[in-house]
């Protein structure tokens, strides 16, 4: 059982990403992640000194994965536009941006919970403070984009971007702990995605193909 070497680290962040996908918030403990890394239970404090921060770098990570995911989704979107001799207007790409986002709740359920949980984290680490501005930035400058055409002229940015974020979390977030299904009888959150940004922003949803992992079997998410 080792427990120095720069690749401890490592291995406690998976661990913590699998304990949580696998047990919840409730099982997140430090002896539980160091059993699954493999190392003594006293592995965890020689890398991160509470469970907070330990947390912190995995919703750091969070931040980031969505972040790309976004940009991802994004560029593919902007791939098929441009197939069809078309492309898309800022509308458009922040509803991608959004199906993004709750497609990205969906495929990691355990992850999101962490990033999206600050009273887990250590808020005043400076990776996780820089990962969840530059997430929330993406949004703002995508919000940013659309203004500029004239829609919701005068509001600032960030006010329409939490109002966006907190509608497309809070799907994710009903989805995930099936709030949505047991109200509205069908579990098609695809559907309702698309309905939020008829909703919110106007546009119907832009294609984007799906990935093998955007929705994983049923008994994996919590």
């Amino acid at each position: 059982m080792s427990d120095g070497g720069p690749g401890t680290r490592e291995r406690l962040l998976q661990a913590a990403r699998e304990v949580v996908a696998t047990e919840g918030l409730e099982g997140l403990t430090l002896r539980a992640i160091a059993r699954r890394a493999g190392v003594s239970h006293g592995a965890p404090l020689r890398h991160f000194p509470t469970l907070a921060s330990l947390l912190s770098a995995v919703a750091a990570d969070g931040f980031r994965r969505l972040v790309a995911r976004i940009d991802d989704d994004l560029a593919r979107a902007e791939a098929v536009a441009a197939a069809e001799g078309g492309r898309l207007d800022p509308l458009a790409r922040l509803a991608v941006a959004g199906r993004a986002y709750v497609r990205f709740a969906l495929a990691d359920p355990g992850v999101f919970a962490v990033t999206f949980r600050p009273e887990r984290v250590d808020v005043t680490d400076p990776d996780y403070a820089t990962a969840g501005y530059a997430s929330f930035q993406q949004l703002v400058d995508l919000v940013t984009d659309a203004q500029a055409t004239g829609w919701m002229a005068g509001e600032r940015p960030e006010d329409v971007a939490a109002v966006l974020w907190a509608h497309v979390h809070g799907i994710a977030e009903l989805a995930l702990h099936g709030g949505l299904p047991a109200v509205v009888g069908h579990d098609d959150t695809e559907r309702l995605i698309a309905l939020s940004n008829l909703v919110t922003l106007g546009v119907e949803t832009p294609p984007v193909p799906d990935r093998p992992t955007d929705r994983p079997p049923r008994e994996e998410q919590r």
